[in-house]
């Protein structure tokens, strides 16, 4: 029988890594009652707005996202080598607030094109932010968290916000082009210009960078989208929202496609003129994710008795793709995968069966 030994290094990095993914998976956990503790104020005042049209489901959304910037914050912050603050932590909030009212905004309430393009026009304008009398709800909770953002955050890490958020207003108006056309190259360009984007706006509280380190950012945002997708597949399918995953005909296709990105983002960043310590580590978390997305699509797989047919996928039950990445048997499965894991080799690909047979 072998004898499996890892590195202390990595055990070390697994313990942290899932206590910190436990912590922001669940509603009790540490990063969400930092969150609702810190937006304390503002919460109440934006559920004080609600005449009824927003939904609850709108206010966990918010808070899913502010923990998702605040953990991403965190994760970027220890690739640069950077001790994030608690005023820093405070600003990622509520950009994680706005990034969510955008998504809100623009797929649930489906305001139209030019109301989006003036919320976008207030918050890169050097006016004063102004409301209309004849704002709706939504649009009046966006104006309360953007005004919250601005007063939090310092003037040079707002300009350099601003330059991505402009990013957003241009991606808007061709993404809208790209809809009456979906094909599989449009689609990526959307999914690679969200995710990237959100991440390049995390990244404007971190000291100054280059643009090798932006153009690391973009593809790792992406490629985060691209897990995002894998793991929403049920979601995504139901509301009939097409991602890379739809123009796939197998669910080892959908991994290839995955892993292919996962490998452009480890090159780009091991590009970066960062610490070897921030890289390799900011590279084990990122791959231990992906290890994490990669079991899930395996059962997915399973599941579906290892055929993609999404029209089968629309006749299933939601509870059927709840994937709990905290099990004993998930963590069996990915624990070894996570742990081989080794700096120099990062791009060597894990096995996943996808296949019956």
């Amino acid at each position: 029988m072998t004898k499996l030994i890892y590195s202390s290094d990595n055990l070390i990095l697994f313990i942290k890594l899932a206590y910190k993914m436990f912590q922001a998976n669940n509603t009790f956990g540490s990063f969400h009652r930092f969150v609702r503790y810190v937006a304390r104020e503002t919460i109440h005042k934006s559920k004080i707005l609600n005449d009824g049209s927003i939904p609850e489901r709108v206010y966990k959304k918010i808070q899913w996202y502010m923990v998702e910037s605040v953990f991403m914050g965190e994760i970027l912050a220890n690739l640069t080598d950077h001790s994030i603050n608690k005023k820093e932590k405070e600003s990622l909030i509520y950009l994680g607030a706005i990034m969510a009212l955008f998504d809100v905004i623009i797929d649930d309430f489906k305001l139209e094109k030019t109301v989006v393009a003036e919320l976008f026009e207030k918050i890169v304008s050097s006016d004063k932010k102004t409301t209309s009398y004849h704002e709706t709800t939504i649009e009046k909770v966006f104006h309360l968290y953007l005004d919250k953002l601005i007063k939090t955050i310092k003037k040079e890490h707002w300009l350099e916000m601003n330059k991505h958020f402009n990013l957003i207003r241009f991606q808007i108006q061709s993404d809208q082009q790209l809809k009456k056309n979906m094909t599989e190259e449009s689609v990526r360009k959307i999914t690679m210009g969200k995710g990237g984007v959100s991440i390049l706006l995390c990244s404007a509280l971190l000291p100054p960078t280059n643009d090798s380190f932006e153009k690391a950012m973009y593809e790792l945002g992406g490629f985060i989208q691209m897990m995002n997708d894998c793991q929403d597949i049920y979601k995504d399918t139901m509301e009939g929202i097409t991602t890379f995953v739809h123009f796939s005909k197998s669910f080892r296709e959908i991994f290839n496609k995955l892993d292919e990105q996962r490998k452009i983002t480890f090159n780009e960043l091991k590009s970066l003129s960062c610490s070897y310590r921030g890289l390799s580590e900011t590279i084990f978390y990122v791959n231990a994710m992906f290890i994490v997305i990669s079991y899930k699509l395996q059962k997915y797989a399973e599941i579906c008795g290892y055929r993609l047919d999404f029209k089968f996928i629309a006749t299933m039950r939601k509870k059927d793709f709840r994937i709990n990445p905290f099990s004993p048997s998930a963590i069996a499965a990915c624990f070894d995968r996570i742990m081989r894991h080794e700096f120099e080799t990062c791009e060597k690909s894990p096995n996943f069966k996808y296949e019956n047979h």
